[in-house]
């Protein structure tokens, strides 16, 4: 299926252009054209009067939106409703994220983004913030569910196959990590281990 969008400002991630359009085959981008240069035989959508037409944002940490809390609600509709609440603000691939939490509920959320994934393409995987933090520096996570890696805990991450996972390590969980790093890779995941500091979030409020 091919067709076109054109707008009157078109960025295309280096230069902004006007009255082009954006051609699309398959859910590629083919080309991008003046819009009087868009074929006859492709259907082209026109967006309103100056309007933008840009890149989509791809946020590789998304704890909730739409008043969801992934955490709470990892589930498919909870994964649509957060999706559905941050493309209205531009972003179009996203990873739904989950906090420190039980080998149950990592399992739980996995399977909801595989779910997910296979028929909403904003989905592109998952994001496990934790369990391997150091109590003291933890921010909001539940000292309760912190832990250190085990022999079992790869299995949660056993069968995905999605585009990026990543869980944040601390260098006194991971003393007996490295030996577990590996088992981890061969499960198609990507390491992620960050050694900055965890801050509990203070009060937030605009600034009049």
């Amino acid at each position: 299926m091919e067709f076109a969008v054109a707008a009157d400002h078109v960025f295309d991630g280096t230069i902004l252009r006007h009255d082009c359009a954006v051609v699309i085959e398959d859910r590629r981008i083919r080309a991008v054209m003046r819009r009087n240069d868009v074929p006859k035989s492709i259907r082209c959508h026109t967006l309103p009067r100056e309007a933008w037409l840009a890149p989509g944002f791809i946020d590789t940490q998304v704890n909730g939106g739409g008043d969801v809390l992934f955490n709470d609600d990892p589930t498919p509709h909870g994964i649509a409703a957060i999706a559905a609440a941050h493309r209205r603000f531009g972003t179009t691939a996203l990873l739904p994220t989950l906090l420190s939490d039980t080998p149950a509920k990592m399992r739980i959320s996995r399977h909801a983004v595989e779910t997910v994934a296979g028929i909403d393409p904003s989905v592109i995987g998952l994001h496990y913030e934790g369990p391997f933090l150091s109590p003291d520096k933890a921010g909001v996570h539940d000292q309760g569910m912190l832990r250190h890696p085990g022999p079992a805990m790869p299995s949660c991450w056993r069968r995905c196959a999605m585009a990026l996972r990543s869980s944040p390590w601390r260098p006194s969980r991971c003393r007996r990590a490295s030996s577990r790093s590996w088992r981890v890779r061969e499960f198609g995941c990507r390491l992620v281990i960050r050694w900055q500091p965890m801050r509990k979030p203070g009060p937030r409020c605009p600034k009049g």
